[in-house]
């Protein structure tokens, strides 16, 4: 087959999966991206196979969880907060009895509730997807 004729015959694809991929890509809030790659993080870092979180479930609990920071930094930016003042409530996110502390992570498997596996490493993971959240959401991300 001649060169042209293979150009033409691959053209269509060439062109239109850019198109498709992107159209899968391009709807997700800054909620849902950051819950999605939290939730592949926190699988990465279980070790038992046996036990691994599923990553839909965990992300559609953590788009549930990092609303709350959208709606924070939101409500900051409307309130016209300094970028500085902003800064001092992600700091306070770091505190030692919130949702990120070491003694609140923990796993679900069927109906029991067990210690988290790597807590340090979960609690970072979730902070720094609220922490990105609450930016987006100040910054007027979608």
């Amino acid at each position: 087959m001649p060169p042209v004729r293979q150009l033409i015959r691959h053209l269509p694809l060439v062109v239109f999966i850019p198109f498709f991929l992107m159209a899968c890509a391009g709807n997700q809030t800054s909620v849902d991206k950051n819950a999605r790659h939290a939730a592949f993080r926190i699988e990465q870092i279980a070790f038992d196979p046996n036990t691994k979180p599923l990553t839909a479930d965990n992300t559609r609990l953590l788009a549930q969880f990092f609303r709350q920071f959208y709606e924070i930094g939101k409500k900051d930016r409307a309130a016209h907060l300094t970028t500085a003042q902003a800064q001092q409530r992600v700091n306070s996110f770091s505190g030692e009895n919130g949702p990120f502390s070491r003694e609140r992570q923990t796993s679900r498997f069927i109906t029991q509730e067990y210690a988290a596996d790597q807590p340090e490493k979960r609690s970072d993971i979730l902070r720094s997807g609220a922490i990105d959240t609450y930016w987006d959401a100040y910054n007027g991300r979608p």
